[in-house]
């Protein structure tokens, strides 16, 4: 237990079947804080199925999930967001309608809570929590550079801005452990390497463990300092990032080599 108390994030023994058909077998990870960590490996191969065992959309057949110390394993949603864990997805889900800056408040509202008839009547206390949510968004966006964009509705965002909005918003929860789905999906080469500074950024400003799931090789050999490689939904290889991308099983595995 003093072992895994020193981890942001560990899993032993992961696994959920669906029908008979086993996505996650037997998956385990470690995870320093302050880490950027990789998790990579075919279409199919289970990475999302891990994030959403991490995140509690699904709930574990067996295994342990500890977050900072504190077992997350099975529990809802809300609480694990609440214990400190917040993902972005691959396909982006901003609330397009809403403007750059309630896309941010909206997470925030987890730390500030108010009454129905305190929101209906508009009293001091909510224009006050109103207040502080909005100079809060706003320091958020302004070290993305997006504050200048606030007033804007978050569809309107050219593409790149709108996936570090969608960090914005996940870091508004003030999580522990940050879950990146396939950030550069759909990115350019320049956009790519924007997006690679500002993962670096994310970790060193905010004092941030990151674990993500990415395609992309020159992003996950730029940034991630160790991987962890599925195949068939289990665990093909684990370690420093450049030992594992040299691995025969995994060059077989995974780049078709």
């Amino acid at each position: 237990m003093a072992e895994q108390k020193k981890n942001m994030l560990s899993v032993e023994s992961l696994s959920i079947s669906f029908g008979g058909l086993k996505a996650v077998d037997n998956f385990h990870i470690q995870i320093k804080p302050h880490e950027l960590y990789g998790l990579i490996g075919p279409n199919g191969a289970g990475k999302t199925t891990v994030f959403n065992l991490l995140t509690g959309v699904y709930k574990p057949d067996t295994g342990s999930i500890l977050l900072d110390g504190q077992n997350i394993t099975g529990k809802h949603t809300i609480d694990i967001n609440h214990a400190g864990i917040a993902r972005t997805f691959q396909n982006i889900r901003l609330f397009g309608n809403l403007t750059v800056l309630d896309n941010v408040k909206a997470g925030l509202h987890a730390h500030y809570t108010y009454g129905m008839l305190s929101g209906i009547f508009r009293t001091p206390k909510f224009r006050k929590m109103e207040r502080e949510m909005d100079q809060k968004a706003m320091e958020i966006l302004k070290v993305f550079d997006l504050d200048g964009a606030a007033d804007y509705k978050a569809s309107q965002l050219p593409y790149g801005k709108q996936r570090k909005l969608e960090i914005s918003r996940a870091l508004a929860t003030e999580p522990k452990l940050l879950l990146l789905d396939e950030p550069a999906a759909g990115m350019n080469p320049q956009e790519t390497q924007e997006l690679m500074d500002t993962i670096r950024f994310v970790r060193d400003h905010f004092d941030m463990t990151i674990l993500l799931i990415e395609h992309d090789m020159k992003l996950v050999s730029g940034i991630c300092e160790e991987l962890t490689v599925l195949n068939f939904g289990q665990v093909l290889c684990q370690g420093e990032t450049k030992a594992v991308l040299n691995n025969p099983e995994v060059i077989k595995a995974y780049l078709g080599d």
